[in-house]
């Protein structure tokens, strides 16, 4: 049976490129596939803290029919403890941090960060 990887780690760079436009943190959590997704997009850009909440709260849309939920909230700005971070992906002026995944995870998402044009750090 082939592992969902590769589109998980596509899916969730899909998913965190337009939250990169929210303004502070957006704090992902929840399931896609079975598969855990534990992650945050952070950025600099000034946007009211009312176009961030639009943004960033409650279920990121969509995901229903890939048999997956993920809440979405506000934080001050991603937590420390990372395995890995997406810096511009998509040019996007976004950091995207992910947690709680394996090396066979991480590598994918790296593979997909760096096909966005992305620079990959572990942190």
């Amino acid at each position: 049976m082939r592992r969902p990887t590769a589109p998980l780690a596509f899916a969730a760079l899909l998913l965190a490129c337009p939250l990169a436009y929210a303004g502070s943190a957006c704090m992902m959590q929840g399931q896609i596939m079975g598969q855990v997704i534990n992650e945050c997009t952070q950025t600099e850009m000034n946007l009211s803290e009312g176009q961030q909440k639009v943004q960033c709260s409650g279920q990121a849309p969509g995901l229903e029919g890939m048999g997956g939920q993920v809440d979405m909230r506000l934080v001050a700005s991603c937590p420390s403890g990372a395995g890995g971070v997406c810096d511009s992906p998509r040019g996007a002026p976004a950091k995207i941090f992910y947690y709680q995944r394996t090396p066979d995870q991480l590598a994918a998402l790296q593979a997909a960060c760096e096909s966005q044009r992305g620079r990959w750090s572990k942190q």
